[in-house]
């Protein structure tokens, strides 16, 4: 004879109408489920692990429609069969960690199925959150489930929800919260703003309701812890952030600068050059002869150093957002990060913003001033053209 176990009643609950108007009807689907079936009404033992009884008459056969029982199975031996979520999260212990084996009926679902119903991810979430405040209460009764926490006053939660509580984005939220107690660094401090934070959201609260509420306002609970936790660490590490800031702000300024400084010798180069262009233009005969190939080199020779300048000038343009994009990046990571102090540190982005839009006009002054020269020496190459000067090309 067969054994036989929990996968095999969970084959039956799935071939079962629940409820019908004339009581539960399974539809018997194949030999192995007669097998288990025989077994179940043949074995005592099975049938007291079980709890399925086919009604007098019925003939076990592949395809056969029959009237059965199904009761609460043994659930040591082989798993919960409840109604609906909250019946499963009413079941012993099921508060405090997710029942091995079990198969909920109106979901249609059993242990390890896939996909896994929305409100049974944001229950394994919720007992992720759930980990962590036992580990934050001061006191744990797991025969009352229920727990303790003792500051300035002494409040009780005890452990108790239903599917109701498990609406919004309870998974999203109870991430915030794993995240922020997965880094084991300050975790006692994180633990003690946890128990504050908590006694302040539900000490006005009913006992009973207080678990509930946590759920439906995760939130805020992380909010406020996340919260507590950077006001906490702005306390001790200002002038560390201090320093840092200082650092990053040096290491910007020397940036800011260099992108001047790279180019400086060709910006030197700006006056010698307008003093070759001024010397070198001659007055252009009718004859044309070797002045205007003179004047005519000299516009080229301008125009390349006009060009090439203004190329290293574009890159170092380019550098001047690389470097403003980063500052601005610090900037939104500190106030992210340390909104309690952040503002403490406005004047040393607001001075290397500044910074940046100086370099940057200034780049735009040499661009004008290139532009500008290369006008005036074609208008002055032009101008000492004889009348038909067109005809010395």
């Amino acid at each position: 004879m067969i054994d036989v176990t929990f996968a095999d009643l969970v084959e039956i609950y799935r071939a079962t109408r629940f409820d019908d108007e004339n009581g539960d009807v399974l539809t018997i689907k194949s030999d192995h489920m007669v097998a288990v079936l025989t077994a179940i009404m043949e074995i005592d033992t099975h049938y007291n692990d079980a709890q399925i009884s086919v009604e007098d008459g019925y003939d076990l056969a592949v395809g056969a429609e029959v009237p059965v029982t199904i009761g609460r199975p043994n659930v040591a031996k082989m798993g919960l069969l409840v109604s609906t979520l909250d019946d499963l999260f009413k079941a012993p212990g099921a508060v405090l960690a997710e029942p091995q084996r079990y198969y909920i009926k109106k979901e249609h679902y059993a242990s390890g199925d896939n996909p896994v119903p929305p409100k049974l991810l944001a229950y394994r979430a919720v007992l992720d959150v759930l980990k962590i405040l036992r580990d934050s209460a001061s006191l744990v009764d797991e025969t009352m489930r229920q727990l303790i926490f003792i500051g300035k006053e002494k409040v009780v939660v005890p452990i108790q929800f239903g599917s109701m509580d498990l609406r919004g984005d309870v998974v999203g939220q109870a991430a915030r919260l794993t995240k922020l107690f997965a880094d084991e660094l300050h975790l006692d401090e994180k633990r003690t703003i946890l128990q504050t934070t908590l006694i302040e959201m539900v000490r006005s609260l009913r006992d009973k309701d207080r678990f509930g509420f946590l759920i439906r306002n995760l939130d805020r609970l992380a909010n406020e812890v996340e919260k507590g936790y950077r006001l906490f660490t702005s306390s001790f590490s200002y002038s560390k952030i201090r320093n840092e800031v200082e650092t990053a702000r040096l290491d910007f300024v020397g940036k800011i600068h260099k992108t001047i400084v790279d180019i400086q010798g060709q910006l030197l180069g700006i006056p010698v050059a307008t003093i070759v262009v001024v010397s070198q233009l001659k007055k252009v005969p009718a004859s044309c002869g070797l002045e205007f190939w003179t004047n005519l080199g000299v516009l080229i020779g301008a125009i390349v150093f006009a060009v090439m300048l203004g190329i290293a000038g574009l890159n170092q343009w380019k550098t001047l957002n690389v470097i403003a994009t980063e500052v601005k990046r610090q900037s939104t990571r500190l106030s992210d990060d340390f909104a309690m102090i952040a503002d403490q540190f406005s004047d040393v982005f607001d001075d290397l913003h500044a910074r940046i839009k100086w370099h940057r006009a200034a780049l735009l002054v040499v661009g004008g001033v290139l532009s500008l020269g290369v006008i005036i020496t074609a208008v002055a190459v032009w101008r000492l053209l004889p009348a038909n000067g067109w005809q010395c090309l």
